[in-house]
């Protein structure tokens, strides 16, 4: 089983794992991946997440390592350094939505419940007065 054709998926052409690179991190890259079987570096070009070529051997050091990576009998490597560790949410995020009356240009948005003066002039006025 060759992926050719899938520009974010690197079959390693020495031990044949499935090196999974991130649309994230990997949409617009040029650089050095490592395969997480063998460690062999390629050198590897993505343009808008087309590749621009097939992967060439590359020397160390590497700069990023694949997302996800698999053997063809459908085994994960989850290694750490092997695969890049997963994204983790900002310190500060407390899992709430940052409440929001309006926008950056000073219209009414509904990121918070709204009162009956935010709707002067407003579409929604209609809606919530029925007139």
């Amino acid at each position: 089983m060759i992926f050719k054709d899938s520009s974010l998926l690197l079959q390693c052409p020495k031990c044949t794992v499935i090196n999974y690179l991130d649309p994230f991190t990997f949409w617009n890259f040029k650089g050095k991946i490592k395969c997480a079987g063998c460690d062999a570096i390629w050198e590897y070009a993505l343009v808008n997440g087309h590749r621009q070529g097939p992967p060439a051997e590359g020397k160390a050091p590497h700069d990023r390592l694949p997302g996800f990576a698999q053997t063809t009998d459908w085994k994960p490597i989850t290694t750490p350094g092997k695969v890049a560790p997963a994204p983790q949410a900002r310190e500060d995020f407390q899992g709430k939505p940052i409440p929001i009356a309006k926008s950056i240009r000073g219209k009414v948005v509904s990121g918070s419940p709204l009162k009956a003066e935010d709707l002067v002039g407003s579409v929604p006025k209609m809606f919530y007065t029925g007139i």
